[in-house]
């Protein structure tokens, strides 16, 4: 039973090239299986930051660069439900085929701007929300170019939502 590096390197890529989509599955599970009232005290703690960081620092590994080439775009989410009555707000930067995140409202005017309360939120990127009925219901709230909102889950690839799946959702499983 001789050590085989080669192989070993190859079990490391393979665990690592699984890890996001299993992290993906066990987070959506965690929100599904979480009371309305859990969900609402954890984004009302000192964990709704970094946890919303946590979320935002990985949309643009998602990006479909394919989808996105030549696609120039700028998308303002603001989360509401802070316990200071405060708004978080991040702003996805989409140009030719990148994307990053600019934390705060200082980037430049969005075409999109996407207002929903956090627990919404992690819903919606855990594959927990439909986005186009919590639209129609009200949840999410769209200003400026709501066709960038009709093209943005095409854009990303989010592990364990299936293809094309913003967030984890459209993918017909609630």
């Amino acid at each position: 039973f001789g050590f085989d590096p080669q192989r070993a390197r190859d079990a490391v890529k393979r665990l690592a090239a699984e890890a996001p989509a299993q992290l993906a599955e066990g987070f959506g599970r965690i929100v599904r299986e979480a009371s309305p009232e859990r969900l609402e005290q954890l984004m009302r703690s000192p964990a709704r930051k970094p946890l919303l960081d946590g979320i935002f620092w990985q949309l643009p590994k998602q990006l479909d660069g394919g989808q996105a080439k030549g696609v120039t775009s700028s998308i303002r989410w603001c989360l509401t439900g802070r316990s200071d009555a405060e708004v978080d707000t991040y702003q996805l930067e989409l140009e030719n085929g990148q994307a990053r995140i600019i934390r705060g409202a200082d980037g430049p005017d969005p075409r999109l701007t996407i207002t929903l309360d956090a627990v919404d939120f992690l819903r919606l990127v855990s594959g927990n929300l439909d986005p186009m009925q919590a639209y129609f219901k009200g949840q999410i709230k769209l200003a400026g170019d709501i066709m960038v909102a009709a093209k943005l889950s095409a854009l990303f690839r989010m592990p364990g939502g299936g293809p094309g799946t913003a967030g984890g959702t459209t993918n017909g499983q609630h």
